[in-house]
């Protein structure tokens, strides 16, 4: 109603959230000009409301949890701040934790932004041709009584379906997005889902790795926050979007808690946990330098998920000229040939 709330803007308003506070300036005076600050109208009326909140006393945590602008760490670590006094540190994590996983966002959707263009021209051809021109030729091979190619048959076919029962085929689309969108709420579906992305070649090295640098960051972020263990267990898990990933950090929480390392509780999930990463963590743990550990994880897979989302053009173009090749061909075939024999019957 209020118009959307983009990731930039979140990255500004913890960045000068942090900048204020520190410098000294009041909650009130702070959030004020933060709302004065703010693009979008609905996360003006949100802050607004949120100083309304904080002047009655509620913690400006639980204020923010109300209205669900931010994600579970934002939350967790402003509740852990406010608690420990250290607030406007674990508002800087959070400001470089939200503007990370904001860059890895722009690079995954910019390297996808070619396919995309190409597929959806692809769907508009192909509608056009079977809203507009293959309608035009059906009487004409029809009236010659040519034997036609069963592709021309079938593009004839779906022509007729599309133009007969356009709203059926509307329907039936809506229909299996919804259904595709409400099938993976269900979480043993979507689990297997997951997996299955995860084992797709290259595609789900990729995932595994932007899964890793969520991880490794969230970690490191945590633990200089001085979020526990298990609390810090609990935020990822949550924050994750991976359904295999979620699951395991359930049974990671319950290891941790029986007193497991947990490298050794990683170690159990090589397909989601490389042998190197629980290598490093297993040095981290024997060393108590953990948190540098999951640090050098956090850079290093983040330059790894960069590198990848630059090749990805390169990986997808030879699938898609396949693919634009098979389209054309089969056009070609089911129209060219039955003009050929028309030509040859006529003649």
């Amino acid at each position: 109603m209020f118009g959307s709330i983009n990731s930039a803007d979140k990255v500004n308003f913890v960045k000068n959230l942090s900048v204020m506070l520190k410098s000294g300036v009041t909650i009130d005076e702070t959030l004020i000009e933060l709302a004065e600050q703010a693009r979008s109208p609905k996360f003006k009326k949100i802050i607004l409301a949120v100083k309304d909140d904080v002047g009655h006393g509620t913690p400006l945590s639980a204020s923010f949890d109300k209205y669900g602008v931010f994600d579970n760490v934002f939350k967790a670590l402003m509740r852990t701040g406010e608690v420990s006094g250290e607030l406007e540190n674990n508002l800087i994590f959070l400001a470089d934790w939200l503007e990370n996983e904001n860059d890895m966002r722009k690079d995954i959707n910019s390297a996808t932004l070619y396919p995309k263009i190409v597929i959806g021209a692809v769907v508009v051809l192909a509608l056009g041709l079977n809203l507009f021109v293959l309608p035009k030729l059906v009487p004409l091979f029809t009236d010659m009584k040519i034997e036609l190619p069963w592709t021309t048959k079938f593009l004839f076919a779906s022509s007729k379906i599309m133009l007969d029962y356009w709203y059926a085929v509307i329907g039936i689309v809506i229909a299996a997005v919804v259904g595709f969108v409400m099938l993976g709420k269900i979480s043993s579906i979507r689990r297997m889902r997951d997996a299955v992305y995860l084992r797709i070649p290259f595609f789900g090295t990729l995932m595994t790795d932007y899964e890793m640098a969520v991880i490794s960051q969230l970690f490191y972020t945590c633990f200089k926050s001085g979020v526990p263990m298990h609390e810090t267990i609990i935020i990822i898990r949550d924050t994750l979007e991976n359904a295999e990933y979620r699951a395991s950090f359930t049974a990671i929480a319950d290891h941790i808690q029986a007193g497991t390392a947990l490298s050794v509780t990683m170690k159990a999930y090589p397909r989601l946990y490389p042998r190197q990463v629980v290598s490093i963590l297993a040095t981290g743990e024997k060393s108590g330098t953990l948190s540098n550990s999951f640090q050098y994880l956090a850079a290093f897979y983040s330059k790894e998920v960069r590198s990848k989302t630059k090749d990805i053009p390169t990986v997808i173009e030879p699938a898609l000229l396949l693919f634009i090749a098979a389209m054309i061909g089969v056009i070609a075939f089911s129209v060219i040939i039955p003009i050929y024999k028309l030509s040859v019957s006529v003649s």
